[in-house]
C-alpha cells in the first residue's frame, strides 16, 4: 500500500469511505434484520452491541487481509482502534437526538490526556491524535442515517460534558438532517459497558472478494 498523507480529518474521509463505508452500510442491513427476526426479544442494547462488533469483525479483516486498505489496527487486548496517518479512530454509534456515542470511555480518556498535556509543565503530548470517534448514527427504523468524523475534548480540565473540535462528514442519507451539536456530555452514572471493554476475540473473516487481498499476487506481479 503507497503511504498516504495525513493532515486532517477530512483528510481521511475518502479513505473511509472507500474502505469502511461499506463494511458500516453491510453491518446495518444484517444487524437490522437480525433484531427483525426475534423483535419481541431484542432490544436497541442487543442490536447496538451486535452492530458494533459486526463493524468491528469487519474493519478488522479489511485491515488485515487488503493490500489496497491504508487503515492499520492498533493498540492491545480489548483495544479496538484503527490507524491512519497521525489518527487513531473508534467507532461509536451516536444518539439520533445528543449525537453523543454511549460510553466511549477510552476515547474520554483519552480527550482528557490530550487536554492536560496542553497546560502541563513538562511537555508530553502525544504523538498519536487518539480522541478521534468514526460516528454512525444509525437505528433499527431508518438504517444508517449519518457518519462523520469527530475528534472531541472537555470543555475543561476538570469538565465531564466535552464538545466536537473538529468534525468531518463521511455520510449523510437522503432527507436527513446533518447533526449540528457542538456540546456532548457523558453521564458519569450511565452503566452501559459499551462493547469493547469486554469481548472474547475471535478469528473472523470476510464472506466477499476484494481485487487484492494481502499476500496475494496482481496481476502485474505475476
Amino acid at each position: 500500500m503507497e503511504k498516504v498523507n495525513i493532515e486532517t480529518l477530512e483528510d481521511m474521509v475518502p479513505y473511509v469511505q472507500e474502505h469502511l463505508l461499506p463494511e458500516i452500510q453491510q453491518a446495518i442491513e444484517i444487524c437490522v434484520k437480525s433484531y427483525r427476526d426475534d423483535p419481541v426479544f431484542n432490544d436497541m442494547y442487543t442490536f447496538g452491541t451486535q452492530f458494533w462488533r459486526n463493524t468491528w469483525n469487519r474493519f478488522k479483516s479489511v485491515a488485515l487481509e487488503y493490500e489496497d486498505c491504508p487503515f492499520n489496527l492498533c493498540g492491545k487486548g480489548n483495544e479496538y482502534k484503527l490507524k491512519l496517518g497521525p489518527f487513531v479512530l473508534r467507532h461509536h454509534r451516536i444518539n439520533e437526538q445528543s449525537k453523543l456515542p454511549s460510553g466511549a470511555k477510552a476515547v474520554k480518556s483519552s480527550a482528557d490526556f490530550i487536554q492536560r498535556s496542553l497546560f502541563s509543565d513538562e511537555w508530553d503530548a502525544p504523538v498519536e491524535i487518539d480522541n478521534i470517534v468514526l460516528a454512525i448514527d444509525a437505528d433499527v427504523e431508518k438504517g444508517l442515517k449519518e457518519i462523520f468524523l469527530g475528534e472531541i475534548i472537555p470543555l475543561s480540565l476538570e469538565s465531564k460534558k466535552y464538545k466536537w473540535a473538529n468534525k468531518a462528514r463521511v455520510f449523510l442519507a437522503d432527507g436527513t438532517e446533518a447533526s449540528t451539536a457542538e456540546t456532548i456530555q457523558f453521564a458519569a452514572g450511565f452503566e452501559h459497558h459499551a462493547p469493547e471493554e469486554e469481548i472474547v476475540e475471535l478469528s473472523v473473516r470476510l464472506d466477499k472478494s476484494k481485487a487484492n487481498p494481502r499476500g496475494l499476487e496482481s496481476e502485474g506481479d505475476k
